[in-house]
C-alpha cells in the first residue's frame, strides 16, 4: 500500500458513519397514533432510528431519501410462520437446507415481511442461519425459530409429511422439563407446542405436560406458543400462562371469560385467518392465483398443481363443509376480540404447501378488514403486538426512536384501503434497501 493509500484510508476510517434520513414521507408508525405529513425518519450507521417525526434536524453529511408522496408504515412482523422444509407443494425434512431457507426467507422480504417466525418444524441447522442473517451475511427478512415443537405421543400434527421426527412426542412432564432445557440450550427463541385432537383424530397434549412445558420455558426466559381449536383448551392454556395463542378458537364463539383470562394475563392472539381459508379454498381455485402479486413469488409449475392436486386434495364436500365452518368462527372471534382489548397480533401460518410466504401475509389483513377491523388496528397488530408478543419490541416493531428501522414504504394510503399495501416501492431493513 502506498502512503497515500494509507492516508486515504486512516481519513476514511476517521470519518463519522453515514447516516440517512428518509424525507417527506407519510407516516404511520404503528403506535396507533395519527399519520404524520411531511416526515422523517433519521437513521443511523447502526440501522436504528436516532429522530422521527415532522421536524428533525437533518445532519449536512446525511444521505438523504426522497419520499414524497409515499406512505412508511413498519415491516410486517409474522407472528405465526414455517420456513424451510417445503419445496413448491411438497413438504419434506430433505428441503431443510441453508439455501431453501433463505430462498423463503427473501420472498418474505420482497413482500415487506421483514421478521418471520418458524414454529416447530425446524432442524437445528437453523440456529445458524438465523445468526447468519442477524449478522446480515445475506439479505432476508429476520427469523425466529421454536426449533422442534411439542406434542403427545403419536399426536397431532406427526402425521404430516416431514413433521414426523421434527416435532418432540414427550410422553411425561418430567421428560418435558428436560427437552424445554435442550430447547434452551441450543438458544431456541420460543417454544411451540400443539394441544390439537383435529376434530377427535388424535390425543392432545395433556394440561399436566403443557404445564411443565410452560413453566419451564418462562424458567429459562422463552415465551410459549400454542396451537389450538378448542375454547376449552385455550381458556385452560391461558390459565396455565401460555403467552400466546397461535391460531384461532374455532369450535365456538369466544365468550366473557376467555376475554377476560386474556386482558389479566397478557395473552396475545393470532388469528390466522389465512390458514383457515387454505383447508378449502382450492376447492375451487380462486381468482388470485392468476395475480400478478401473487405470481411474483410463484412457478407456472406450483399454480398448476393448485388447480389440480390441491383442487383434488380438497374436493370432498366435508372438507370444504368444515373449512368454512372453521374461517366462519376465526372471522367472528378476531373481530370480538380485537373490540375487547385482546392483543390481538398478527400471523398467518405460512409456510406448508398452499400457504403462501408473503402473499399470504397480504391477504390475511385484507381478511382481518373484511372481519371488521380497521388498517390502522391491523398495521399496530403486525408491528406493535406481535413484537411485544415475541418479546423482541425493545428493538423491533414501531417506528421510533432507538428501535431499527424496518420499512415499508408504499406507492399509495393502506389506511384508505388495506389492498394499496401490495403497491410496495421499497424495503429497508435496518434502513437498508432490500433488492
Amino acid at each position: 500500500m502506498t502512503r497515500f493509500a494509507f492516508l486515504l484510508l486512516l481519513a476514511a476510517a476517521a470519518l463519522p458513519a453515514q447516516q440517512t434520513a428518509f424525507v417527506h414521507a407519510t407516516l404511520i408508525d404503528g403506535t396507533g397514533a395519527a399519520p404524520v405529513e411531511d416526515a422523517t425518519i433519521l437513521v443511523g450507521p447502526d440501522g436504528r432510528i436516532r429522530a422521527v417525526g415532522s421536524e428533525v434536524n437533518i445532519p449536512d453529511s446525511a444521505k438523504k431519501v426522497d419520499l414524497k408522496g409515499k406512505y412508511v408504515v413498519p415491516g410486517i412482523i409474522n407472528l405465526h410462520g414455517h420456513v424451510g422444509n417445503v419445496k413448491g407443494l411438497s413438504q419434506d425434512r430433505k428441503y431443510f437446507t441453508r439455501q431453501n431457507v433463505i430462498d423463503t426467507l427473501r420472498t418474505f422480504a420482497s413482500y415487506g415481511v421483514t421478521t418471520t417466525t418458524s414454529m416447530g418444524t425446524d432442524e437445528d441447522s437453523m440456529i445458524g442461519i438465523r445468526d447468519e442473517r442477524r449478522r446480515d451475511a445475506f439479505q432476508g427478512a429476520r427469523v425466529l425459530t421454536a426449533l422442534q415443537g411439542f406434542t403427545t405421543l403419536g399426536g397431532y400434527p406427526t402425521q404430516a409429511p416431514g413433521v414426523k421426527g421434527v416435532a418432540q412426542e414427550v410422553a411425561s412432564a418430567a421428560q418435558a422439563k428436560v427437552w424445554v432445557d435442550k430447547l434452551a440450550d441450543k438458544d431456541a427463541d420460543i417454544v411451540k407446542m400443539w394441544v390439537d385432537g383435529h376434530h377427535g383424530e388424535f390425543e392432545k397434549l395433556p394440561p399436566a405436560i403443557y404445564k411443565a412445558i410452560i413453566k419451564q420455558a418462562h424458567k429459562r426466559g422463552l415465551p410459549t406458543l400454542a396451537h389450538i381449536y378448542e375454547l376449552a383448551d385455550a381458556k385452560a392454556l391461558v390459565k396455565a400462562g401460555v403467552d400466546i395463542l397461535g391460531h384461532s378458537v374455532r369450535d365456538l364463539p369466544v365468550d366473557d371469560e376467555l376475554i377476560a383470562l386474556m386482558k389479566k394475563n397478557g395473552t396475545s392472539y393470532a388469528a390466522t385467518i389465512t390458514r383457515e381459508q387454505s383447508t378449502y379454498v382450492y376447492h375451487s381455485p380462486p381468482e388470485w392465483l392468476d395475480d400478478p402479486f401473487f405470481r411474483k413469488s410463484v412457478s407456472d409449475e406450483i399454480v398448476e398443481g393448485v388447480r389440480t392436486q390441491l383442487k383434488q386434495a380438497q374436493s370432498a364436500p366435508a372438507v370444504v363443509e368444515q373449512g368454512r365452518k372453521d374461517f366462519e368462527m376465526a372471522m367472528k372471534n378476531v373481530k370480538t376480540l380485537v373490540d375487547a382489548g385482546v392483543h390481538v397480533a398478527f400471523g398467518t401460518d405460512t409456510g406448508p404447501p398452499g400457504r403462501f410466504a408473503g402473499f399470504f401475509e397480504h391477504w390475511e389483513a385484507e381478511l382481518m378488514v373484511e372481519a371488521g377491523i380497521s388498517p390502522m388496528r391491523i398495521i399496530e397488530a403486525w408491528s406493535k403486538y406481535s413484537s411485544e408478543a415475541l418479546d423482541i419490541d425493545k428493538d423491533f416493531g414501531t417506528l421510533e426512536r432507538g428501535k431499527t428501522a424496518d420499512l415499508l414504504v408504499l406507492n399509495a394510503d393502506p389506511l384508505a384501503d388495506i389492498t394499496n399495501t401490495r403497491k410496495i416501492h421499497a424495503v429497508y431493513m435496518s434502513g437498508k434497501k432490500f433488492d
